[in-house]
């Protein structure tokens, strides 16, 4: 017998209840808006992810207001280790929008915190899967596997990489998305400083990067991530290589020599904005489903939280909601993406090349203020830098980066 459809309407649906979905949740739901906060697990839940949250993603949390109780650590500095053991410091820098200051904190936990945080303000969580969304007069009919239909006037796809709001919706186009696979596990090791490493497998340059992070109470997240272009059967490589990166930590001195992982967790990123439409009248996506993951370290909090908030006040605001998100991610996120993405493409195409560039990087020879310069770069922190140490060189670096890459196909949407 099929059950009985949700009260009707929705102004909003919102697919996926991680930091982008949930963040647009609650930010629609203060506007005034009946929101359904759809996710197909029951909160709180675990996800692949390095439980890292950058300096612009603290900074955002506080300007959203919300009180994240958990667990968590400070972290800083960072280490960049090269494939011949060179090391080269990142130092943490305050800029004029963002704290010196990340935080390492669960997954788990933080995205149950932004949940929660939706729910307060009155979005109604609905635990189903989604199954399919179309498009009808004045908005969207949802279908989910319980048998229940939803129908909103908006959409948001918070639903992740591989986004079944986008696909239904004819907004991806997957022959032209950038894809990356990340494996990660937990170990119960104290571990002093962040690390990311860049190595070598079967005698190339590793095409992605591991890291090894301190969490809290005791226990170290450790992983490694891969860029697979469009091609998702190669995700496989991350899952055969984290024993590989295992090894080298140990040898390297990072873990003891026994240390074993547990919890071994894997999930999809797309990166650069690449192959996505990100919105299309009222239906508009966040997030990984937007493709808004860093494309050379992996990182998408802050982006999926961004996202939300630009994609709520969008659908709040006056003029039509898929302008005005778009033009927020032409201004914020895409600029960085695209040539990031160009430079991802690159370095997996010409490995050799890749290496020399880490290798200048990690040199002992290396200036100080390299590690600064490239910190901000490649974590995206110029905007809003201002005049911190290495802000100058990091300026630099994309205004060559910007030349380098002015022709390539990731450049052109």
């Amino acid at each position: 017998m099929t059950k009985p459809s949700l009260p009707e309407p929705f102004d909003v649906a919102v697919v996926g209840a991680g930091p982008g979905g949930s963040t647009a949740a609650a930010t629609l739901a203060a506007g005034g808006a009946r929101v359904a906060l759809i996710d197909k697990a029951s909160f709180p839940r675990d996800k692949a992810c390095g439980d890292m949250i950058g300096p612009r993603g603290v900074a955002l949390l506080r300007e959203l207001g919300v009180d994240l109780r958990a667990p968590k650590r400070v972290v800083g500095d960072m280490l960049l280790v090269g494939p011949s053991g060179g090391r080269l410091p990142l130092p943490a820098e305050s800029g004029d929008s963002y704290p010196g200051h990340g935080w390492l904190v669960s997954r788990r936990d933080f995205d149950n915190a932004l949940f929660q945080h939706a729910l307060s303000f009155g979005a109604e969580a609905v635990v189903a899967r989604m199954s399919h969304v179309e498009s009808e007069r004045g908005g969207f009919s949802l279908k989910l596997d319980n048998g229940r239909r939803i129908q909103a006037k908006a959409v948001v796809g918070a639903d992740g990489a591989t986004t079944q709001v986008g696909r239904d919706l004819g907004m991806v186009e997957e022959g032209a998305s950038l894809y990356g696979f990340a494996v990660r596990a937990y170990l119960e090791e104290e571990v002093p400083i962040p690390v990311i490493s860049l190595f070598r497998h079967q005698g190339t340059l590793f095409p992605g990067y591991g890291w090894i992070f301190a969490d809290v109470e005791g226990v170290a997240n450790f992983g490694v991530g891969v860029g697979v272009f469009a091609d998702r059967k190669r995700a496989s490589l991350a899952t055969q290589s984290l024993p590989h990166y295992l090894e080298l930590l140990k040898r390297q001195g990072w873990l003891s020599a026994k240390a074993r992982p547990a919890r071994r967790l894997g999930g999809w990123l797309k990166m650069g904005g690449l192959g996505v439409e990100a919105a299309r009248g009222t239906a508009l996506l966040v997030g990984d489903a937007a493709g808004l993951v860093n494309p050379l370290q992996g990182e998408g909090i802050h982006a999926a939280m961004d996202s939300g908030l630009a994609a709520a006040r969008a659908l709040l605001g006056v003029g039509e909601p898929a302008q005005v998100y778009l033009a927020h991610l032409r201004m914020t996120h895409l600029p960085f993406a695209q040539t990031a993405s160009a430079l991802q493409r690159i370095a997996l195409s010409h490995p050799r090349l890749a290496e020399a560039g880490i290798r200048a990087l990690t040199s002992r020879y290396a200036p100080e203020v390299v590690g600064s310069a490239w910190g901000l770069y490649w974590n995206d922190l110029l905007r809003g830098a201002g005049r911190v140490r290495g802000a100058t060189l990091a300026r630099a670096m994309a205004t060559a980066f910007d030349a380098f890459t002015r022709t390539a196909p990731e450049r052109r949407g």
